[in-house]
């Protein structure tokens, strides 16, 4: 007799999450339609997309957070609705866009809350736990406020702090939803140059273009509620999908220290104004 799902080991395979005919609706309105595509092991894939194009809804239902109304997503081929919440918080970590944070805890005992899928039932925190809140604290360059009040915390030491509870989870998969919201210029560039030497497997949402292309491996376009595209930066990128997707134009420049490529975006004087 073969075993349930829920007691069998997650094989590893080359693709991570498998997202198949994916439909999810808010009430009776469908915002993300016929979604298909493979998250590879190990690699950081970013969502981009205008407002409103479902890249937050995506990523609660690849956390298994939002029931998808059609389709499925599996996690080494295993179908999320057949993990229980414990079980996928041991594969998979989420950080949400915007939180409310327990104001009455200091920052450390908010972060050791992403060690709870790992504890026995009614069991604290022990030296390992408190050694995973540093490191994880560490990452993000937040060890200084181990022991601050959580309210304190300015906006984009929140979003660091949410990041070092996801990274304390110590799960293979993480979802970020906008990490670099209300972070300074150098600390959205640490922080994704943490994200990608992690070795995990990243999937995160984000609005600027530039930094998805310049970090990630692949870049999936998400455009009036399905997938217009994915690729690498170059292939995704491109001026006629981000003119089709955002309405803008994008000319690709070479920086000439790095030779990396990069955008420069205008308005199109041919669409109306809002």
């Amino acid at each position: 007799m073969t075993a349930p799902a829920e007691t069998q080991p997650i094989q590893a395979t080359d693709d991570h999450l498998t997202v198949s005919g994916l439909a999810c609706a808010a009430g009776k309105r469908v915002v993300l339609r016929d979604v298909d595509f493979a998250v590879r092991r190990g690699e950081l894939l970013a969502l981009v997309g205008p407002n409103g194009s479902g890249k937050s809804t995506l990523l609660r239902a690849l956390g298994g957070v939002r029931k998808p109304v059609a389709g499925d997503v599996l996690l080494d081929d295993v179908p999320l609705g057949q993990l229980s919440a414990r079980r996928r918080a041991r594969a998979i970590t989420l950080v949400g866009q915007e939180e409310a944070l327990p104001a009455d805890l200091v920052v450390g005992e908010m972060v050791a809350l992403g060690r709870t899928p790992h504890r026995p039932p009614w069991a604290g925190g022990d030296a390992a736990e408190r050694a995973a809140v540093l490191a994880a604290l560490d990452q993000v360059g937040l060890a200084y406020a181990v022991d601050h009040p959580v309210e304190q915390l300015s906006g984009g030491e929140r979003r660091r702090a949410l990041l070092a509870r996801g990274l304390a989870q110590q799960t293979p998969l993480m979802l970020l939803d906008e990490p670099t919201n209300h972070l300074d210029l150098r600390h959205q560039l640490g922080l994704l140059r943490t994200v990608r030497g992690l070795g995990k497997t990243v999937v995160v949402a984000m609005h600027d273009l530039d930094l998805a292309a310049t970090f990630c491996d692949r870049i999936a376009v998400l455009h009036d509620g399905t997938l217009l595209t994915i690729g690498t930066p170059a292939d995704a990128l491109t001026p006629t999908v981000i003119h089709d997707a955002f309405g803008v134009l994008a000319t690709p420049v070479t920086h000439p220290r790095t030779g990396r490529t990069h955008l420069l975006f205008s308005a199109d004087e041919t669409e109306p104004h809002p």
